[in-house]
């Protein structure tokens, strides 16, 4: 996927984010450890300085708990925290540690491009950056809802939380996997670099559990509410009911398309590439891309700016999208791929046909290839 630039200070702030989403939990627990757990004998002692730091130690004692890095997790918050036990510092100081962590790795990795001589490992720098931003992107939705955050919430919060954050420690774990078969040290350094990230992504994870439990135990009222998945939720929830109601009785022939592309000449484009150039960016509505029946030898890319974008064809055995990038043509596997990966953002309920899209029959062209190897294999839906 290509990454627009919007700027240094906007990639500064986006590094940034990648740590807030994990350190709201921090208030949570600090709230459940300190302020619920204290007692009316313990505010003489926590009113002078010495009171203050055993409690702000003890808060971030109870943080670091759960997570697997504990040593990392209370070292980086009691050199940041100093002496304070307002929840808010202390997720201010966790904020601090992991933009430091990520801004250091950012910076050495485009050294590490410099000095990287085999192109394979060069490429897997550049896979790196990019995972790093998709990386943080998906936190920057947990860092949006912090403000309309909602007690009866709860339930989707945490599950979206825990989404978002097992995505960013995969898209760290698939950078060095790129570094697979690779010459050089760029590989382990990169390692080296994100151990600091990694660790800390790991522990907001484990926060996440942890307080997750915690709150559950206390039974607090209002708290959880889980609501029923309506049959609406197979779309996108920028998708708004009109162009819902559209899609479910409109045929691609007959939908109003902002984009129309046919390789005969009878649309506005040839090409799936030219019509993605028209797209606006940051738009809050959506393009529709009308793709004509044949067969598209190109690699379809979309920048993270073009928003709330949907493609529709004239049917999977019409409408064909197929490339040739592979890893034997000198091309890292994580590039081959000849659409983007799914980015949804949080939990995404799929109908059972929707799902077949993904079965090996279906999105490998499995059927094709699959039964010359001799190899066994499940072409639709693995019945539970």
């Amino acid at each position: 996927m290509a990454i627009s630039n919007d700027g240094s200070n906007a990639g500064k702030k986006k590094f940034a984010i990648i740590g807030v989403s994990s350190i709201i939990l921090v208030a949570m627990v600090v709230a459940v450890a300190v302020g619920i757990g204290g007692s009316p004998g313990d505010s003489k002692q926590e009113s002078s300085p010495k009171g203050q730091i055993s409690t702000t130690s003890k808060s971030i004692k109870a943080i670091c708990q759960p997570t697997d890095y504990r040593e990392t997790c209370e070292e980086s918050l009691s050199k940041a925290a100093g002496n304070t036990t307002d929840p808010s510092k202390l997720v201010q100081a966790g904020f601090k540690v992991t933009i430091e962590a990520l801004q250091n790795a950012i910076n050495r990795s485009t050294t590490l491009k410099e000095l990287a001589k085999d192109p394979m490992a060069s490429q897997a720098l550049d896979n790196c950056r990019e995972l790093m931003d998709d990386a943080i992107a998906e936190l920057e939705h947990s860092f949006d809802l912090i403000e309309s955050f909602q007690a009866s919430q709860f339930d989707e919060y945490v599950n979206n939380l825990k989404v978002w954050l097992s995505a960013t420690i995969t898209y760290q774990r698939t950078c060095l996997d790129g570094f697979e078969n690779t010459t050089g040290s760029a590989g382990e350094k990169m390692k080296e670099l994100l151990m600091a990230s990694s660790q800390l992504t790991s522990n907001g994870l484990a926060m996440v559990d942890g307080v997750t439990s915690i709150l559950k135990d206390l039974n607090i009222p209002g708290l959880t509410s889980r609501r029923l998945l309506e049959a609406d939720d197979e779309f996108p929830s920028w998708l708004n009911g009109g162009k819902r109601m559209l899609l479910l009785k409109e045929t691609p022939a007959t939908i109003k398309a902002d984009a129309i592309v046919a390789q005969d000449g009878s649309g506005q484009y040839k090409t799936i590439a030219e019509a993605i150039e028209k797209i606006p960016k940051k738009k809050n509505e959506t393009f529709v891309i009308y793709i004509k029946e044949g067969v598209y030898k190109e690699q379809v890319s979309l920048a993270r700016s073009h928003t709330h974008v949907l493609m529709i064809g004239d049917g999977p055995t019409k409408t064909k999208i197929t490339g040739n990038l592979n890893y034997a043509n000198g091309v890292q596997t994580f590039k081959t791929a000849t659409t983007n990966r799914v980015k949804w953002a949080g939990i995404k309920k799929l109908t059972p046909e929707a799902a077949d899209g993904y079965t090996a029959a279906k999105f490998i062209q499995g059927d094709e290839w699959i039964p010359q190897t001799g190899v066994p294999y499940t072409a639709g839906m693995i019945s539970a």
